[in-house]
């Protein structure tokens, strides 16, 4: 009996949700198809109805859980006239955090990111596809910044390529730190404060300068 619309995309779900908890229990490179199938409570020619492999239920996943910033940074770009991409910048990080800190599934797919994807030869299409989305952001942030210095809200002389390692490290960093302590700080608390250190420096700060 063929499925209806609802009856594939409850399956899609119901695989993208196993697929995060066996990720999340046994590390990405342990985790097998069979095992999520099962999970999900269907067959593995189900699985392979919906997704062409592990790297493919991965890439969903990731577009799952981080749209939101990618639509965030986005909108900092198209709105070169009237807006500020900076403010919508700092305002998207903001709001990520505060949903990582409120949306257990973000919880678990960072962790999964931060924690349990292994940097090994049977994983490496996976690791190619996190450094894919990594270049896209990270090319979005260049490009935010140089808008930004093109508008006057940033100097003109600012090191864009040291203010994107600056930033991507500590966005990093907080998120590692946060997410492996075994008595975790309160997020909504601290990632406020050190966001807006972070954009005060990008602006006021002369260790962020080109060299002259």
């Amino acid at each position: 009996m063929r499925k209806t619309k609802e009856e594939a995309l409850q399956t899609r779900c119901n695989l993208l949700k196993a697929a995060l908890t066996v990720f999340y229990q046994r590390g990405v490179v342990r985790a097998s198809l069979d095992e999520i199938a099962k999970t999900a409570g269907v067959t593995r020619g189900a699985l392979y109805w919906h997704f062409k492999n592990k790297e493919d239920l991965f890439d969903a996943l990731f577009q799952v859980h981080f749209s939101g910033i990618e639509h965030q940074l986005d909108q900092a770009l198209q709105d070169k006239q009237s807006g500020d991409p900076l403010l919508l910048l700092q305002d998207g990080i903001l709001k990520h955090f505060q949903r990582l800190s409120q949306d257990a599934h973000l919880k678990k797919f960072s962790t999964i990111l931060y924690l349990r994807c292994e940097q090994t030869d049977e994983n490496q299409n996976i690791v190619n596809l996190i450094q894919k989305y990594h270049q896209a952001w990270d090319e979005h942030l260049l490009a935010i910044f140089e808008q930004s210095k093109q508008q006057g809200i940033l100097p003109a002389n600012l090191n864009s390529q040291l203010a994107l390692v600056s930033l991507t490290s500590m966005l990093s960093g907080l998120t590692a730190k946060w997410l492996s302590t075994l008595e975790p700080f309160d997020l909504q608390e601290y990632a406020p404060n050190l966001i807006k250190i972070y954009f005060d420096n990008l602006k006021n700060s002369p260790f962020l300068r080109e060299s002259t």
